[in-house]
């Protein structure tokens, strides 16, 4: 089974790599309204000035002018969705509105003179001859941008966001470059499930549902940043499967009209489907803005911590050094977000490195643990090293603790949502944690009761929540009730 994968990935150009966001275009667009509209009324001026007198003086007033025109043009044009990215890529059908917004600009410009009883001191010819200039101009810059704007996508110098698309073979198969153009779609792989088109299945089929678990994989590995799901909207018992499937994965996952409705839609004013008519029917825990101030406390608190404790923690590596044979630090795989594995740091406080297979708990009573590691495991600073992996970006300061392959295995087949925790990084503390749900789970109840409040964290992060947490942990250092 193969996952099919976009051409323009298949070969990482330079250009690529230093790829705009199609997020860009609008703003970008909206900047050059603004310097066409002023360079018009500049240029209006001008031209007026040599063709009425023979000569030029100034440019008095001719930059407020523009300026005023252009925020009347821009703000108006904002609100009637002229600056969406279907509107920019295939302006043509829009040029007559753009027009109209332009024309009532500059009677908005008019009306401003002449409440401001400045009118008298700007010429009559140098408006006329900036409304001849600004009609020329901004159709032909949008023109411009769209033909330069669509190379540069098809290039990759501009790229939209990078999508795994997923659904109806036959849907696919009707999805054309524009399409995805508009949606603002960067798409490095497809994957097509072939039942669940057939309008005589109920459920999705055993291998429709392993091409999901491919289009997981794919997603992990390409790095994309969304799931796009392209359906028949009637064959709501498929759709309902295939997202609970996605819901393995912390991406989220859109579902866009099928071709019936772009059909209808195609036929609007606006023309073709933005990005505001597709279902979000599942969302990222935390938004790009929530996750880089996570990442900035992230790096600032746990470089600090080890700059500040790094005598401290190399004389506990002596220390276990002379306990006993063996290397300071522990090593073992972990999972972490998005199922990715990870070599997680650990102090040392064990005869016994495992990281197999096969992993016993640590209990209340173990053998196994040296003299120091007792005291390391029951003060939690055998946990310390992990700041390396905060730095590394495997892990955060606060969320659902790691647990070794072997034990995420076995509770991914026994609890319901259990994946749901690697939805975000793992923490080298955590809400479950604070608690009191901590140390060995002989029962099955035990981890259903953490796995509960680490999805009760993912649900109700805040920066707060999260200070909170890491104060409730320096405290819970002293309780001296860890094994």
């Amino acid at each position: 089974m193969t996952v099919a994968r976009h051409s323009s990935d298949a070969v990482r150009t330079p250009l690529r790599e230093f790829a705009l966001s199609c997020r860009a275009l609008p703003p970008s667009v909206a900047a050059l309204d603004v310097g066409l509209l002023v360079f018009a009324s500049l240029a209006g001026d001008a031209g007026y000035q040599i063709g009425a007198t023979g000569s030029f003086v100034s440019f008095d007033g001719a930059i407020g002018v523009g300026l005023v025109c252009a925020t009347l043009f821009g703000l108006t044009a904002q609100m009637e969705r002229l600056y969406r990215l279907p509107v920019l890529l295939t302006p043509g059908p829009h040029l007559a509105r753009i027009a109209a917004i332009l024309a009532v600009a500059q009677l908005g410009v008019v009306c401003v003179l002449f409440l401001l009883k400045i009118g008298s001191e700007y010429s009559r010819g140098a408006m006329l001859a900036f409304a001849a200039a600004s009609f020329l101009l901004i159709p032909l810059g949008r023109l411009a941008l769209c033909v330069t704007a669509r190379a540069a996508i098809r290039s990759g110098l501009v790229k939209g966001r990078r999508v795994v698309t997923l659904g109806d073979a036959g849907e696919l198969e009707r999805l054309h470059e524009l399409d995805f153009l508009q949606y603002g779609i960067d798409e490095v792989a497809r994957v097509a499930l072939h039942g669940a088109s057939a309008m005589g299945v109920e459920a999705l089929s055993r291998a429709d549902r392993e091409r999901v678990a491919k289009a997981i994989e794919a997603a992990r590995e390409l790095q994309a940043v969304e799931f796009a799901l392209i359906a028949s909207w009637s064959q709501d018992r498929q759709l309902s499967e295939v997202c609970g499937l996605l819901r393995a994965s912390p991406l989220s996952v859109r579902l866009y009209p099928d071709h019936r409705i772009r059909s209808v839609l195609r036929r609007q004013r606006d023309g073709g489907f933005g990005h505001y008519l597709s279902v979000e029917v599942q969302r990222e825990p935390l938004s790009a803005r929530e996750r880089a101030l996570k990442r900035a406390m992230d790096v600032v608190v746990a470089l600090g911590a080890l700059v500040t404790l790094a005598p401290f923690l190399f004389a506990i590596a002596i220390a276990i050094r002379l306990d006993g044979r063996g290397p300071a630090l522990f090593r073992q795989r972990r999972c972490g977000f998005d199922n990715r594995e990870f070599v997680m740091f650990k102090f040392r406080t064990m005869k016994v490195q495992e990281d197999g297979g096969a992993i016993v708990q640590a209990r209340r009573v173990d053998d196994r643990v040296t003299r120091i590691g007792r005291l390391l495991r029951r003060t939690s600073i055998d946990e310390l090293p992990q700041l390396l992996n905060v730095l590394r970006g495997e892990m955060s300061l606060v969320g659902p603790r790691p647990h070794a392959l072997a034990h995420d295995d076995e509770y991914k087949a026994c609890i319901d949502n259990y994946a749901l925790r690697h939805h975000v990084k793992p923490g080298l503390t955590g809400a479950a944690q604070v608690s009191g749900l901590r140390g060995e789970t002989r029962r099955l109840s035990q981890m259903e009761q953490r796995v509960e409040r680490d999805l009760w964290y993912i649900n109700n992060w805040s920066l707060t929540l999260d200070l909170k947490i890491i104060a409730i942990t320096c405290v819970a250092i002293f309780w001296f009730d860890a094994y």
